[in-house]
C-alpha cells in the first residue's frame, strides 16, 4: 500500500513540475512579468492568546501546487515584532505573494475528503486574497464523478480534467508535452485550460469592482 502512495505522489510531483514549465511558456508572451510556481500562500490570520505572550497574531501558510502571481508584499518587518508569529514557511520570511490564480493539481483522480479538504482551502485563501482564483486540475478523472466535484467542489472557481479514464502507468519527465502533440483532445482541453487562466490575468475594463 505504502509503494502505491508513493509511486502516486511520485508522478504527481514529476507532473506537477512538466505543467508549471508549460504554463510559464504558453504565458510569457502575453504576460512577461508574471511568475509561476510552486510554494507556499497564506492560508491562516488568526488571533491566539497565551499566558506566555498575551494576544499573538498568528499568520499560517500552506504548499500550493501552482501559483500564479505578479505581486509580492514585504513582510520582512514582522520579523521585529514579537507578537507576530509565521507558521509553516522557513525559506522566505521576508516576502507574502499575492496570488492571482492557484490551481490544486491531482494525478489519478481525487476523493471526497480530498475534495473538501482543498475547496475549504480555497474559500480559506480567497478569504484573504479575494481577488484570487482557486482551480482544480485533475491529470486522470478516475472515480471522480462530476456529481462529486459538484457537491464537494463548491469553493473551486473552475474543475477539469485532462483524460475521462484512470492512469495507465508510471509518469515519466516530459510525457504530458508530448501527450500534447499527440492527442487532440488532449490539446483542446489544455488549451481551454490556459484560455481561462489568461482570462483571469487580463485586465479587465469594468465600473464593478467585484
Amino acid at each position: 500500500m505504502d509503494e502505491i502512495i508513493i509511486k502516486k505522489d511520485r508522478d504527481e510531483e514529476i507532473w506537477n513540475r512538466d505543467l508549471i514549465l508549460l504554463i510559464r511558456d504558453s504565458l510569457k508572451d502575453e504576460f512577461p512579468n508574471i511568475s509561476v510556481f510552486k510554494g507556499k500562500v497564506l492560508k491562516d490570520i488568526f488571533l491566539y492568546n497565551d499566558d506566555k505572550f498575551g494576544y499573538s497574531l498568528q499568520l499560517g501558510f500552506v504548499d500550493q501546487d501552482i501559483v500564479i502571481y505578479d505581486q509580492t508584499m514585504d513582510i520582512s518587518d514582522f520579523k521585529a515584532v514579537k507578537n507576530i508569529f509565521l507558521h509553516n514557511i522557513k525559506d522566505n520570511r521576508d516576502t507574502l505573494v499575492i496570488p492571482k490564480i492557484i490551481i490544486e493539481l491531482k494525478y489519478d483522480g481525487i476523493t471526497s475528503h480530498g475534495l473538501i479538504t482543498y475547496s475549504n482551502y480555497a474559500a480559506d485563501i480567497k478569504s484573504i486574497f479575494p481577488q484570487c482564483k482557486y482551480f482544480l486540475a485533475l491529470k486522470y478523472q478516475k472515480g471522480s464523478s462530476i456529481n462529486k466535484l459538484f457537491r464537494h467542489g463548491r469553493f473551486f472557481d473552475k474543475i477539469i480534467f485532462f483524460n475521462d479514464l484512470k492512469s495507465p502507468g508510471k509518469y515519466f519527465e516530459g510525457t504530458f508535452e508530448s501527450d500534447l502533440i499527440a492527442n487532440e483532445d488532449l490539446k483542446a482541453r489544455y488549451d481551454e485550460f490556459i484560455e481561462e487562466i489568461k482570462k483571469e490575468l487580463r485586465t479587465k475594463k469594468t465600473h464593478f469592482v467585484k
